[in-house]
């Protein structure tokens, strides 16, 4: 089961990455020519924002693990 701050982190790691998809989408809308150029931008934001989350996830695993263990306070 997902504790309550490791469900918060994958929320914020998956609006971090909607958002960069929707930054792509109406770029590429607003500037066609660039359309590749704009997806490559757009591909690699989503790996640095799901980099950028793997930690705070972890960290977040690991305090609601210790919450359910009764080891933490």
């Amino acid at each position: 089961m997902i504790g309550k701050r490791t469900a918060v982190e994958l929320l914020a790691c998956a609006a971090g990455l909607m958002a960069a998809y929707m930054i792509g989408s109406v770029s590429v809308w607003a500037y066609p020519l660039a359309r590749d150029n704009i997806w490559l931008v757009t591909w690699v934001s989503m790996g640095v924002v799901v980099i950028l989350n793997i930690g705070q996830i972890r960290r977040a695993m690991d305090v609601d693990r210790a919450g359910q263990d009764g080891t933490h306070d």
